[in-house]
């Protein structure tokens, strides 16, 4: 789904920019960025984020991004350490230099189901595009509530489906730990950096000169 979703944008965007007058071809390629998904991170059985952001990080190199942003495997509990983020650094490295997937353009192209997936995926969001333009625009749609509906009632189905058990979520609703391992989190003493940086602040007023510093604004100004 996530990598029809991504071919699914770039027809959208072809078909829009085309409207728009677009003549570079350059001008109808969308360039992409992903970062895998923060949401799907637990805090429960916390190794699990590993595979997850592996299978996430692949489906965007399938749809084709241009960037790619891997999350580490403990930011559901606390900020990255080194050995996290070296791992999520390495899933790129790793499905860049062994897999060989990205040799390939489009490696889905031509698979039934992709297809049909795909063209689902752009049908419906263009009737979704459709409703905000009769609407008056984003910022219309936005400022009526609608956009905020949209997303609140996604939300609250995919919890429903969580909480049921239809969505199955491996080490949270299902498949749990008896006893869950503690793992090595950054532990940043907030009250110290925050010393710091008055410490750095105050240094930086009590050494500069002044009259240099309105001279530079003034001149900025």
């Amino acid at each position: 789904l996530e990598i029809a979703k991504m071919r699914a944008a770039r027809l959208l965007w072809t078909r829009i920019m085309k409207g728009f007058g677009a003549k570079k071809p350059k001008s109808l390629m969308l360039r992409t960025h992903c970062q895998t998904s923060g949401w799907s991170l637990t805090e429960q059985d916390p190794y699990n984020n590993v595979v997850r952001t592996t299978i996430e990080a692949m489906a965007a190199v399938f749809g084709g991004t241009q960037s790619l942003h891997t999350n580490s495997f403990d930011e559901a509990i606390a900020l990255p350490t080194e050995f996290s983020a070296r791992i999520a650094r390495n899933t790129q490295l790793i499905l860049q230099e062994e897999t060989h997937i990205t040799n390939v353009v489009d490696p889905w192209a031509g698979s039934y189901m992709m297809e049909k997936l795909t063209q689902d995926m752009a049908d419906k969001a263009w009737a979704i595009i459709e409703e905000v333009e009769a609407m008056g625009g984003m910022t219309r749609a936005v400022d009526s509530g609608w956009a905020k509906l949209k997303i609140e009632a996604s939300a609250a189905e995919k919890q429903a489906r969580i909480d049921s058990g239809k969505d199955v979520i491996v080490g949270v609703n299902k498949y749990k730990l008896a006893k869950q391992d503690p793992i090595d989190i950054l532990d940043i003493d907030n009250h110290a950096v925050r010393e710091s940086q008055i410490a750095r602040l105050n240094n930086i007023r009590a050494s500069r000169d002044a009259a240099a510093v309105q001279a530079a604004l003034d001149a900025l100004t």
